[in-house]
């Protein structure tokens, strides 16, 4: 059984010493994309249970944000992003005029950079733990309400989603005056795709959950 094995590798070594550059360039990069796809699986599976040690029960929330994120840097905002934020919070005020209200109201402006010593409060106020999965740990939706995925987590906390959410509120608001509803409509209908609007809707009426606490 030895000898065999050794007359594999042996076939193998000298198969690969006579490779050309091209064929051992292309089972370097195959590796490297294998390598990648590998971690990118890894970093994407699982779901993410948060713990606020600063209450004393109801301090588990679980959401579908994978292993690649689940950490406080959820919680964090660099100045680097904000600036991202802030260029495309000004495309669409640029494109869309009447998401001007809907932009002051969605909070993007009061926004800012999360400070060292925020972290490390956040650090000492939460810890952070990777599972299968929320319903695996005993987390449950009741019916008709389901947990957001990742990317869905994603667009409702960014610039388009924090927008929407906003136009929406002023749109449903039988207070204001006709005048802010029509912007607010006028802006949703000229900036926003039917599936971003469903999505917001959905997550402003508690159908479609970031994240949920155990029952």
């Amino acid at each position: 059984m030895k000898k065999i094995v050794v007359s594999l590798y042996l076939v193998l070594f000298f198969t690969s010493c006579f490779d050309s550059g091209e064929e051992k360039q292309k089972k370097v990069e195959n590796k490297q994309t294998l390598f990648l796809t590998t971690l990118y699986l890894v970093r994407e599976s699982g779901n993410c249970i948060k713990t606020d040690t600063t209450l004393p029960t109801n301090n588990q929330f679980c959401s579908r944000r994978p292993l690649g994120v689940c950490s406080v840097n959820q919680l964090v905002l660099t100045q680097n992003e904000l600036n991202v934020m802030f260029n495309e919070m000004r495309t669409i005020q640029n494109r869309t005029t009447d998401c001007q209200e809907s932009i002051l109201q969605s909070g993007i402006l009061a926004l800012k950079a999360t400070t060292d010593t925020e972290i490390e409060n956040l650090k000492s106020k939460y810890t952070f733990r990777v599972v299968d999965s929320c319903e695996l740990e005993g987390f449950q939706t009741s019916t008709n309400v389901r947990l957001a995925n990742f990317s869905e987590i994603q667009w409702l906390e960014s610039v388009r989603g924090k927008i929407a959410k906003a136009a929406k509120n002023i749109a449903n608001n039988g207070f204001l005056p006709q005048g802010n509803r029509d912007r607010a409509n006028s802006c949703l209908n000229l900036e926003f795709k039917d599936w971003e609007k469903d999505l917001t809707q959905g997550n402003l009426e508690n159908n479609i959950l970031v994240e949920i606490t155990r029952p």
